[in-house]
């Protein structure tokens, strides 16, 4: 009797701590189940934020006209248009470092 209540036991403990591992596993992905579609949300908010912004502007008439003056480069009656032409590459030609003071005296010295 002793004998088949620990063996009784024994299996309970055992059947226990499977359904704990098989718990915390399941947990564990669903953790990162839920970091990820955190992540994926946040990121989807900014970019609806940015989309909203980009809508607004594009409808406000003054912006509208201003891209269409740029890509067509028009201007109106009472402004100046400058063009400012690409700067032209300047070379630069490398100038040879000299020999310290000390050096030069030394390699006058000793004829080198």
């Amino acid at each position: 009797m002793r004998r088949i209540r620990m063996l009784f036991l024994y299996g309970l403990v055992i059947f226990f701590i499977l359904s704990l591992t098989k718990n915390i596993i399941e947990y564990q992905k669903n953790l990162s189940f839920y970091t990820d579609y955190r992540n994926e949300f946040t990121s989807e908010k900014k970019r609806s934020i940015e989309l909203k912004t980009q809508l607004v502007k594009t409808q406000d008439i003054n912006e509208f006209e201003k891209i269409v003056r740029n890509k067509l480069n028009l201007h109106k009656a009472d402004e100046t248009i400058m063009v400012i032409p690409n700067p032209t590459p300047t070379i630069v030609t490398p100038t040879p470092t000299l020999l310290p003071t000390y050096r030069r005296w030394l390699n006058v010295f000793s004829g080198r």
